[in-house]
Formats: C-alpha cells, structure tokens, sequence
C-alpha cells in the first residue's frame, strides 16, 4: 500500500449508496470555509482499509496533527507503531517494527494528494472539483482530483457542525480507505519540534535528500 493511502486516503464504503449532487458555484462553501479558518488541528482517527469485495484489509488507529503552512504529523499507535512526520521541507517515516527511518523531500511526495490540502487551503479548487452530495441521508462534499495521475478517483469529506468528522476515498485500484476522526481540536499552536522525528540510535536510515 502506498504511502498516500496509508496517511491521507479515505474510504467510500457505501459507494452503492444514491447520491444526489449540487452542481451551482455555491456548492463547496462550507468545506471552503472550513479549510480556509483551519490553521492547526489535532484529532485522534481510526482508519480502515476494504479491498475491492468490501473485506477489511486493515484496521488502525492513532493521532494526526496538522499545521499549516506543510506541516503535520500521523502517529499510528494500533496494530503497529508507525509515525509520518513533515516539516514543511522534509518528510519522515519511521516504521517502529522494521526499525527503519525514510527521509524524503516533502513537496515531491505530497504533490497532489489529500495531504496537500490539509496542509494548504488553496489546493482545494487547484487540484479538486467540488459537489456536494447526499449519501445516506447525510450531506458530504465529493473531490473529484483534476489530475488523472492522482492514484484514486474520488475523496469523500464530511462535516459535521462545521467541523470535519470523516474522509473517504476511492483508488484507481478498487480499494476504499476509511477515515474517522474523535477529539478534533481546531487552530492550537504547537512547537516546532512537534514537526521534527527524533531518530532512536540504531535505526536503518535511508535518507533520499542527500544528494549521492
């Protein structure tokens, strides 16, 4: 699985579920105007994966810390210890079990993913049509990237009372991703080294931003 699927993607289970979509100008206000007052945000979130029959491929947990501008940071605690860290420039990802370390440079491993539009409001109409749908008696907001090389067809977000409570995604692949998110704490401020991954002593490094 990806990268992007691991931290960013998020499942339509219900896909088969009716849809009815507003196609006026007006219809991504309210995701526009949560993206644009978020400047920080904190949540715990449970993420599942299904593969294309529906079966449950993955099941995890953890929490996710967002700061604008690029940075953000996804600890998963459950069933493996996995965190993904950036910086604005950089990107780490630590796996706990394998005792390894990647460092990749952010910009070419986020560019048109969900990533860079937790991080930068601006890429929601540079990178997204904008629907709003109803599924399942409930108001949600379809993403349909602009991009035909983004790696999945379609993102799913919902809000509830102006807050954001679950994303989902489609890949080109037919697996769904499934994201929850509990606890959301909007716009706190957080230290610079909440953004930086301390690298344990004895760990594989393999670092992609030092030139060969």
């Amino acid at each position: 699985m990806s990268f992007r699927k691991i931290i960013f993607a998020v499942v339509a289970l219900c896909l088969s579920a009716s849809v009815v979509a507003e196609t006026d100008a007006g219809s991504g206000n309210e995701l526009r105007r949560f993206f644009n007052n978020m400047q920080s945000l904190k949540a715990d979130f449970t993420q599942q994966v299904f593969g294309p029959r529906h079966e449950l491929l993955q099941d995890s947990s953890g929490q996710v810390i967002v700061q604008r501008p690029g940075k953000f940071r996804w600890d998963y605690n459950k069933p493996f210890q996995q965190h993904i860290v950036a910086d604005g420039k950089k990107l780490w990802l630590f796996d706990v079990d394998l005792e390894q370390v990647s460092i990749k440079h952010q910009d070419a491993t986020t560019a048109n993913s969900p990533a860079s539009l937790l991080s930068d409001a601006s890429q929601l109409d540079k990178q997204f049509d904008v629907l709003r749908v109803l599924r399942q008696g409930r108001d949600w907001f379809e993403l349909i990237p602009k991009q035909s090389d983004s790696g999945f067809e379609a993102l799913f977000i919902l809000l509830e009372k102006g807050v954001i409570r679950q994303m989902e995604l489609k890949d080109s692949f037919g697996q769904f991703t499934r994201l929850r998110f509990e606890n959301v704490q909007l716009n706190k401020q957080f230290s610079a080294e909440t953004f930086h991954l301390k690298i344990p002593e004895g760990v594989d490094v393999i670092d992609e931003t030092v030139a060969q």
